[in-house]
């Protein structure tokens, strides 16, 4: 009951973050030349997004199924790509609740343990986080008196839901939480109750698959699948500005700025980045001097276009996975 509760909760808040971003995006814009320029989108482009989505995707599954194997299990690469649909799927709907979905489907069928499956995830996400903050870093540095701007206005953004108190506060409180659940831990494993035994011991595979995640043999072979699926992921964003005729010219580099400034609104708890993305997406243009406008109608696009090709191949994925459970 209480997990039900706390997962309606946070589902709740994500909406809610998104909905508000949307607002601030939106908020006493016109809309008029925003539907006249996604009506002149190039339909060749849309439909190379979506393979190089597709691919994005494909590669995604490769590298999972690399972290697996590096706790002990051998999923089939089919299998593996099939949870991985189906997991983008519901968080394009749910904030992040797709990564328990494509665990336990994993283990459903390919009888990899979930505590396996969460493990290597976790270190899946470290890695893109690292990449993502690097990329951050990277970019303020080289862009700081243009992007200086964004760093206000996501503050600001934020403030309207949590207040800027609670800004100050919420690392303070991670770092508290991290301690106590380190705590809590090390006296749950002196418990002799069969229930805690269970919760300990999934907690000790879980997190032995995040330490074989991080600590990679196969080194080589997952920087280069990671370089690849970022690389896609600049060539995305760049199929996207050449979707619009008003951002057909601007320039690869800003591909990638649009990449990890973007990635912001999509490591934000919104269900499929609706609304942070746009939010942080129209604060870069405007930060660029470039048309609002057109930084509205490449936020509706690329959001968009991204949300169908996820809905479509998760759809592709969540009929693969039921056919494999009819054949079991």
């Amino acid at each position: 009951m209480i997990n039900n509760i706390k997962s309606i909760f946070k589902n709740l808040s994500g909406v809610i973050i998104g909905a508000v971003f949307l607002f601030l995006t939106l908020h006493e814009k016109p809309l008029g030349p925003v539907w006249e320029s996604l009506a002149g989108a190039d339909y060749f482009f849309i439909f190379l997004s979506f393979l190089c989505l597709f691919l994005v995707f494909y590669l995604r599954a490769l590298r999972w199924k690399l972290l697996i194997e590096e706790a002990g299990e051998t999923p089939k690469s089919d299998k593996v790509f099939t949870s991985l649909l189906l997991g983008y799927f519901v968080n394009s709907f749910t904030p992040k609740l797709g990564e328990i979905i494509r665990c336990t489907s994993l283990q459903k069928n390919s009888k990899v343990p979930v505590a396996v499956s969460m493990g290597s995830v976790m270190a899946e996400r470290a890695y893109d986080l690292l990449i993502l903050g690097l990329g951050i870093l990277c970019i303020f540095f080289i862009e700081l008196e243009r992007l200086q701007g964004i760093i206000d206005s996501t503050i600001g953004g934020i403030s309207h839901i949590y207040g800027y108190r609670y800004i100050y506060v919420l690392p303070i409180f991670l770092i508290l939480f991290v301690i106590l659940f380190l705590v809590s831990l090390k006296r749950l494993k002196k418990s002799e109750k069969p229930i805690i035994k269970k919760v300990v011991g999934f907690l000790q595979s879980m997190f032995e698959s995040l330490k074989q995640g991080l600590l990679l043999k196969k080194r080589f072979k997952f920087i280069l699948l990671t370089l690849l699926i970022w690389m896609t992921l600049v060539i995305l964003n760049y199929i996207y500005l050449l979707c619009l005729p008003e951002t057909s010219e601007y320039s690869i580099f800003f591909a990638v700025v649009i990449l990890f400034i973007g990635g912001l609104g999509w490591a934000l708890p919104s269900p499929g980045g609706i609304g942070t993305t746009h939010f942080f997406l129209l604060q870069l243009f405007l930060a660029y001097q470039l048309d609002a406008n057109a930084g509205i109608s490449f936020g509706i696009l690329s959001n968009g276009l991204t949300f169908i090709g996820t809905l479509v191949l998760g759809g592709y994925g969540y009929f693969r996975y039921w056919v494999e459970m009819k054949r079991a």
